[in-house]
């Protein structure tokens, strides 16, 4: 109990300093440099999720696909 108290006055604490950075970012993105760097990143994101969901589309077809199969010639939709 004191463990997760402890952690969780230290991510309380932690926020602060990590909250002084915005204005600076902010500042640096708005420059042409900043503003191709934001779409750089935006377009990494949509990269990096096209592989959990090309595998998660697979699986969610061939689940569908096992369930509606017809097991021994037996229509079970109707």
């Amino acid at each position: 109990m004191r463990t997760a108290a402890a952690v969780a006055l230290l991510l309380l604490v932690a926020v602060v300093p990590a909250d002084a950075q915005c204005a600076m970012c902010r500042q640096a993105l708005q420059s042409p440099e900043g503003r191709q760097m934001i779409a750089a990143f935006r377009s990494g994101i949509l990269v990096l999720l096209a592989a959990p969901f090309a595998v998660f589309g697979t699986v969610a077809t061939l689940a569908v696909r096992r369930f509606r199969r017809k097991p021994n010639g037996i229509d079970v939709t109707s």
